[in-house]
């Protein structure tokens, strides 16, 4: 271990688009033909193939191994893990690249025999920390699916779940719990588990001769402070690629929010109204082409709405994006506790990272010193701090104008946003809805969290539509709540 902490992990500095991924297909190709067998990681499948086609085209033999397509999700991840580890073993007999799934190399690393020490390259980002929670019936339920994770050391008294099957949406916190290179903080609280896990990234580094990591703006992201938190120096790679991006056209960076940060959770609902109007405001401002926001008739470029911002509308010059996507706030805490991290740094990770790679899809990826391009583009996000960030990464003499959409939401205030009243228009959610209000001021007619509490039992509904709201989680929600 002593020895693994003198070790560098290095990272390459490069915007999006600026070719991190082209020019590690070289290197890897260089090193394969030098003898060396190499490990390269990234997140979905399509990535995988479209980088084993650019080594192909290079004629670097390689070895594509991600999950079957099996009757369960256990079946899929042990059998692609065998295969990684069987790979990996069988490595010295002829050298090639080894192209597998970042999560599926976290499950298999702490198979991968001592002796055998290869170099990986990982791209788009290692998973470091991640974190959410499961909805039981009851407290006992959650304390005996603590037990049933070995979360837990004794089974709680009457727990008969023992059989019980964890569904495919909770098969990450399965696989954690089940992988030595993973630690797993859960936390019990009342008919809800909280949980974070974390990956012992000196143990899981010391797998492999050395480590390579290509992520746009390394230290803005999550792994950049996990790297920080356990001590491990992280060394830049300077394979002169643009660390900048630029254009001759003028970029147009319109934001909705002045004053408080975009989120899921809202202190007053946002309606599909507002959100249509939103839109309306900056076609108006920018754009040429009527929107269809509510897919109504066959006219317009077609937009949906959702309860708190758009999908992706990525055409070539235009974006919008309103998506939210901070973790839930026992994770933020988890990542202030455990990383190290302020608020600022979570909400630059978590938020404005992700937004800015989703904008990159326009042709500003594209335009580089060699091929400028020329036309206007026009970016849309949800409040100030993300305008900010993405304009940050243009080249300083690119023409551009920040500014706020000349459109008012009753959130935009200095006070922290917190939670949401929305519901569907669905009949019977609205009635749900009523219902819950009256058992729980029934049951605590003082409760100081109501909405909060109505909001718990609205997620519970949707995440566990077989379920129904027993006499028992009124009675603990409104304990909760109180």
């Amino acid at each position: 271990m002593e020895q693994f902490l003198n070790m560098d992990i290095f990272y390459v500095d490069g915007v999006c688009g600026s070719g991190k991924t082209q020019t590690a297909i070289k290197k890897i190709a260089a090193r394969v033909a030098a003898g060396e067998t190499v490990i390269y990681v990234t997140e979905t499948k399509r990535l995988l193939k479209q980088t084993k086609e650019g080594l192909e085209k290079l004629n670097v033999p390689c070895g594509l191994l991600v999950a079957p397509k099996q009757s369960s999700w256990r079946k899929q991840y042990k059998s692609v893990v065998e295969d990684i580890v069987r790979g990996i073993s069988s490595a010295s007999e002829f050298p090639l690249v080894i192209l597998c799934t970042t999560k599926s190399l976290i499950r298999a690393a702490h198979e991968i025999p001592d002796n055998i020490k290869l170099p990986l390259y990982v791209d788009e980002g290692l998973i470091v920390a991640e974190g959410s929670e499961i909805i039981s019936n009851t407290e006992s339920e959650t304390q005996g699916l603590m037990f049933r994770l070995g979360l837990a050391e004794e089974k709680p008294e009457g727990f008969d779940g023992l059989g019980y099957k964890f569904p495919k949406e909770h098969q990450d916190l399965v696989m954690y719990a089940r992988n030595p290179l993973m630690i797993v903080e859960p936390k019990a609280t009342g008919s809800k588990l909280q949980w974070n896990a974390y990956l012992d990234l000196p143990a899981f580094c010391a797998k492999f001769s050395d480590i390579t990591l290509l992520a746009a703006c390394h230290e803005d992201t999550l792994q950049y402070h996990a790297f920080k938190s356990a001590g491990i120096k992280q060394v830049p790679l300077d394979w002169g690629l643009a660390n900048e991006h630029v254009t001759m056209g003028t970029v147009h960076v319109a934001y909705v929010l002045e004053n408080a940060e975009w989120r899921t959770t809202r202190k007053d609902k946002l309606t599909d109204k507002e959100l249509e109007d939103i839109a309306l405001t900056f076609e108006r401002e920018h754009w040429d082409k009527f929107i269809n926001v509510k897919q109504i008739g066959d006219e317009g470029e077609a937009i949906n709405v959702k309860s708190h911002g758009f999908n992706d509308y990525s055409k070539l010059h235009h974006f919008m994006d309103l998506h939210t996507q901070m973790p839930i706030p026992s994770t933020e805490k988890f990542y202030k506790e455990r990383l190290g991290m302020s608020q600022s740094a979570i909400r630059k990770a978590c938020y404005h990272y992700y937004r800015y790679q989703g904008a990159l899809r326009t042709s500003l990826r594209k335009s580089r010193y060699d091929d400028l391009g020329t036309d206007d583009l026009f970016y849309l996000f949800g409040d100030k701090g993300t305008a900010e960030y993405f304009a940050s990464k243009l080249a300083p003499w690119v023409k551009r104008k920040v500014y706020k959409l000349p459109f008012e939401l009753a959130i935009d205030t200095e006070g922290k946003t917190t939670y949401s009243n929305k519901v569907s228009d669905s009949k019977a959610e609205q009635k749900a809805r009523s219902r819950d209000r009256a058992k729980l001021t029934e049951l605590n007619p003082s409760m100081r969290k109501l909405d909060e509490a109505l909001i718990y039992l609205r997620d519970f509904r949707r995440s566990n539509p077989d379920n129904r709201i027993s006499k028992a989680i009124y009675q603990q929600v409104a304990k909760d709540y109180s």
